[in-house]
């Protein structure tokens, strides 16, 4: 009796296992986000009222989101400035690694009337890496926002896109002799130059001054060292 109990409890515990493993397959399938389907944020946002709410649910999916990249990007030429936050900010979240039209429509985005549709389409520019480098002249030109916070996402973007971004060497290395630049837009600026690596040793002597700031030295050693190739320090 001990036998055959023993084998129906395993028989019941394994049967159970799978169930779980089935459902967690079915439910990869199909992501939700608060227990919705993509498609039902899709749905919403084709009503003005929910649009913005849904593109961010859109962009909490994460990666998972990217089907309803044609969206987000749909987004980003909305009237309501709150959508093309919402849009900009979710393709962000989404981080398409290569996406012809969401980079196109993203550096249109640098040059929004709201600052801060420009501020997050840099950010999204910066998750998408290397593959956005046909927005790098429109990022060059947002190192000249009269906007702070979007002269330094900008930058960080041209540094996560690394040497592809070499056309961008002078115009960074001109943000570091603008007088009286908020500093973080200055270390995002050296980090850049940090990350196009080599290539940046024309901005060696801007990086050299940058170093006598106090809230921006570290920075600047680190691109320097970067640049030529050094070995990092470690503590």
């Amino acid at each position: 009796m001990e036998r055959l109990f023993a084998v129906a409890l395993l028989i019941t515990t394994g049967a159970v296992i799978s169930a779980y493993a089935q459902g967690d397959s079915i439910q990869h399938k199909q992501p939700t986000y608060r227990g919705k389907p993509i498609s039902f944020y899709l749905t919403e946002a084709q009503h003005p009222e929910s649009r913005a709410q849904a593109l961010r649910s859109i962009g909490s999916f994460g990666p998972e989101g990217n089907s309803a990249l044609w969206q987000l990007v749909a987004g980003l030429q909305d009237s309501n400035p709150e959508v093309r936050i919402a849009a900009a900010w979710a393709i962000s979240q989404v981080a398409p690694n290569s996406n012809a039209p969401a980079v196109k429509a993203l550096g249109q985005a640098l040059s929004d009337q709201d600052a801060r549709v420009r501020a997050l389409a840099a950010v999204a520019l910066r998750q998408t890496g290397p593959s956005a480098a046909d927005a790098i002249p429109k990022l060059i030109m947002a190192l000249n926002d009269p906007v702070a916070f979007v002269r330094a996402p900008a930058a960080d973007a041209l540094g996560a896109m690394g040497p592809v971004a070499r056309a961008a060497i002078t115009p960074l290395a001109g943000r570091l002799t603008v007088k009286d630049e908020q500093v973080f837009v200055m270390r995002s600026v050296c980090y850049a130059l940090g990350e196009i690596g080599p290539d940046a040793r024309t901005a060696l002597p801007a990086l050299e001054q940058a170093i006598k700031i106090v809230r921006v030295s570290y920075a600047a050693e680190w691109a320097i060292l970067r640049i030529k190739n050094l070995p990092m320090a470690t503590y």
